[in-house]
């Protein structure tokens, strides 16, 4: 628990699995997602891309587990969801 300087409590970070992914066809830059499924290196999932958030399927290359919110790879309120395994 965090506490502020003035003596109240500050809201939980929380836990998160992140998945770092290549999209198949693509140009291999590889962009952070939130995985709320369970996922491991090598797996082919669904992952929304551009503004329209269009599924398109991906490759995960790298997974980090439990990590806080205070220290996500990237801002978690930010962050996109997988959508699914494939």
């Amino acid at each position: 628990m965090i506490h502020s300087m003035s003596g109240g409590v500050l809201d939980e970070w929380g836990t998160y699995t992140f998945a770092k992914v290549v999209f198949d066809g693509g140009d291999g830059k590889p962009y952070w997602y939130v995985a709320e499924f369970e996922v491991d290196e090598g797996d082919k999932v669904l992952a929304p891309f551009g503004g329209g958030n269009v599924g398109k399927p991906a490759t995960v290359i790298k997974v980090e587990r439990g990590v806080s919110g205070q220290v996500s790879p990237v801002p978690v309120r930010r962050a996109k969801r997988l959508i699914s395994k494939l």
